[in-house]
């Protein structure tokens, strides 16, 4: 028997007590049988939406028309779903319509891989109809029905048959990836968003080079991305550059790809950030590493020499030396650390672009020389150079 949590338990236990059928379906069935941990819950029903909405005290009704409402039971949420087969798909991602059906067979029969068409509860345990089960055990990933169609139906799930491959460490089997493969310029029509989710945890699953087939092929060539280096990408996961590392190596302009799957704000001035310090002299002192933390901060200096180790196979031990001396010695490098600002140079008589000009001069000096780093000894340096 599968281990339910009692708050999603209650949910299937109150929908079989009204006179439906309730099951757990999908990935978290999944998840289960392979003894991995579920991050969510989804349960399928014979019950109408409406009825969903009435047996419980907190839902929201997350994808009515499709008959989905999640319910919020102890905190934890499940999203409930009415048995249902979809309608045409116009746009090669959603149906146009769904019918709410009574078979259990037929709502599993409308889902993308054998894997994620099991259904559970305790009392009649697994509804497995597609031999899903058996390719969990061989490590397989089946389209099904008809691959072809499943992936015409809605293209998203040529991403995810490469990101389950990757994640789970699952081979597709050759008319599934055949279809894939044929199928892929759909992808064209996904939004960048959900290219973006699958790309980046395909990218980050175990076996990131179960992307190869759709790369070889040029399938993600309207994101720019040709030939990755993918023996590079898994040591690069530890500290979240697996991404950065896969447009690295297979992008004329890296910046492009990244926008196109629209990261967010801080994600993107990281990779410009690293992007600016590979432009630069591999660091050997001290003043070298404090100007790099000065273009950039000591986060993004820090994934640099990191992505520098373990895709260049750089030497950064001293660098990283250096640069944990500069950050817990409190070493000099912006204008802000000056020990004088602006005011004190006004009051010596320095204005306009002089100002700007002696503190970057300064801010230079103290780099090379933090012991200098002291109020009058920055007055007197300060003088002399308006001096001159």
């Amino acid at each position: 028997m599968l281990y339910i949590p009692k708050e999603i338990q209650f949910i299937i236990d109150t929908l079989v007590k009204n006179g439906f059928e309730a099951y757990l379906v999908g990935g978290c069935v999944r998840d289960m049988l392979m003894d991995i941990p579920p991050h969510d819950y989804d349960i399928t029903t014979s019950a109408p939406p409406e009825a969903i909405l009435t047996l419980f005290e907190k839902t929201v009704p997350t994808g009515i028309k499709h008959g989905t409402v999640t319910v919020i039971n102890g905190g934890i949420a499940a999203e409930v779903t009415t048995y249902r087969a979809d309608g045409d798909y116009a746009d090669h991602r959603r149906p146009m319509s769904v019918t709410f059906v009574k078979s259990l067979k037929e709502d599993l029969a409308r889902r993308d891989f054998t894997v994620n068409a099991i259904a559970y509860n305790k009392d009649e345990g697994i509804k497995d109809f597609f031999g899903g089960t058996e390719d969990i055990n061989n490590k397989i990933l089946r389209a099904v029905g008809e691959p072809e169609k499943r992936f015409t139906e809605d293209s998203l799930r040529i991403l995810r048959l490469f990101r389950f491959a990757s994640v789970l460490e699952f081979t597709p089997e050759n008319e599934t990836l055949n279809a894939a493969l044929k199928c892929a310029p759909l992808l064209e029509s996904i939004s960048a968003e959900r290219i973006s989710s699958e790309l980046r945890r395909a990218v980050n699953g175990k076996k990131p080079m179960s992307l190869k087939p759709l790369t070889d092929i040029k399938g993600l060539r309207f994101i720019g991305i040709k030939n990755p280096d993918y023996s590079k990408i898994v040591p690069l996961q530890g500290e979240g550059l697996a991404l950065f590392g896969f447009l690295y190596s297979a992008t004329d302009d890296l910046m492009s790809a990244l926008n196109f799957l629209k990261p967010s704000n801080k994600e993107k001035k990281l990779y410009q950030n690293i992007l600016t310090l590979l432009s630069l002299p591999f660091p050997q002192s001290k003043p070298e590493i404090k100007e790099m933390l000065f273009k950039t901060d000591p986060n993004s200096v820090e994934k640099y020499l990191y992505f520098k180790k373990h895709y260049f196979g750089a030497h950064t031990e001293n660098a990283h030396n250096l640069l944990r001396d500069i950050i817990e010695n409190g070493e000099p490098y912006r204008i802000s650390d000056l020990k004088i600002g602006g005011k004190n140079l006004i009051n010596m008589g320095v204005s306009g672009e002089k100002i700007g000009e002696t503190l970057e001069y300064l801010r230079e000096l103290v780099v090379r020389n933090p012991e200098q780093n002291r109020k009058s000894m920055l007055l007197q340096k300060s003088e002399e150079f308006n001096r001159n």
